[in-house]
């Protein structure tokens, strides 16, 4: 019996070094509801997925180099619960990216998060990644916008800088090479992006600005966001403007409460845009949710949103028609793994 499982255990002892040495992990979320929305004479009921977060399936590693300096990699697929199709003709269309890790920070490269993304979803009112939060859903309705998730908040061909351990101090800058170019307007799309936050005790704060270059104007996006702690309940605010010249101008403010209740928490907001370049075409977003956990990983939610706009405005959650205000509900569950 003992010499037969010494070759198991020599294999065993071969592999033990590579698996010491690197280490990769399988993840993803299954997000899926049942949703009803109504605008004007406009309908929809039906399967929606990803409303409170995009479901995705990931593959992230890492390498110890020794020294504290590591190398990492995200690879992140999007898909629907629906059909089971991907959400992008790209493989790895939310996150394709390779770095070096140490005291210093993280220095990556490839398809990654711009700073107001990363900022924005960590100080929403728990519901960053849901299509039913108010700030995501005005935010993204901004033709180019890209401080918030659910936008143009990933960027490709960028090489991006995170701070390390610095107290209560966080920054990260990005610089995108949009498309490969060549001559002297090689730089006409490129994109850049800075983000500063601190968080001390029971308060978090951040500022972000992103510019993207366009052949004529370029899109300029300031945000001011903050949370504060009160333990019994968070309170979350936020205000941001997005301009580019004869394109889209505008303010967008948002307020937030998260309320634990039990094994579950209340979340509610309210959002305002304010359109500075279109008449009559400013819009107000309500959302009420309650999400209840009934594991780590596993969640169930309830989710309802009212969006008024004005005759020139057509924003909505499900479904969205001009000058009319835009209701919808959804029930359904989130599983990580």
């Amino acid at each position: 019996m003992m010499k037969k499982s010494l070759p198991l255990v020599a294999a065993c002892l071969v592999s033990v070094p590579a698996i010491a040495q690197s280490n990769v992990t399988v993840y993803g979320i299954a997000d899926a509801s049942l949703a009803y929305g109504k605008a004007g004479d406009e309908t929809f009921t039906g399967i929606r997925d990803g409303v409170v977060s995009g479901p995705r399936l990931g593959f992230k590693g890492s390498e110890d180099l020794g020294n504290d300096l590591k190398a990492v990699f995200t690879l992140e697929q999007g898909f629907s619960v629906g059909n089971g199709a991907p959400s992008s003709t790209r493989q790895f269309h939310r996150q394709a990216w390779a770095g070096l890790q140490g005291s210093f920070g993280l220095v990556s490269l490839g398809r990654q998060y711009a700073p107001g993304y990363v900022y924005s979803g960590r100080l929403s009112s728990g519901l960053p990644g849901s299509v039913f939060n108010s700030q995501a859903q005005l935010v993204n309705s901004l033709p180019g916008a890209s401080i918030h998730n659910g936008t143009d908040a990933r960027w490709d061909n960028s090489v991006k800088y995170a701070l390390g351990k610095a107290g209560g101090l966080s920054a990260q800058a990005i610089y995108s090479f949009q498309t490969a170019q060549s001559g002297e307007d090689r730089t006409d799309d490129d994109k850049f992006g800075i983000g500063v936050g601190y968080a001390t005790g029971p308060l978090d704060v951040a500022v972000v600005y992103h510019q993207s270059k366009r052949a004529e104007n370029d899109l300029k996006e300031v945000y001011f966001g903050g949370i504060y702690d009160f333990t019994a309940f968070k309170i979350h605010a936020s205000y941001q403007t997005a301009k580019e010249d004869d394109v889209v101008d505008a303010r967008v403010a948002y307020l937030g409460v998260r309320v634990p209740v039990g094994a579950g928490t209340i979340h509610a907001d309210i959002g305002t845009l304010a359109d500075e370049l279109n008449d009559d075409a400013d819009s107000s977003s309500v959302s009420l949710a309650y999400i209840h956990a009934l594991s780590k990983r596993t969640k169930l939610y309830v989710m309802l949103n009212r969006t008024s706009n004005d005759d020139n405005a057509s924003r909505g959650i499900l479904v969205r028609a001009a000058g009319e205000g835009s209701s919808a509900v959804a029930a359904g569950f989130e599983h990580k793994f």
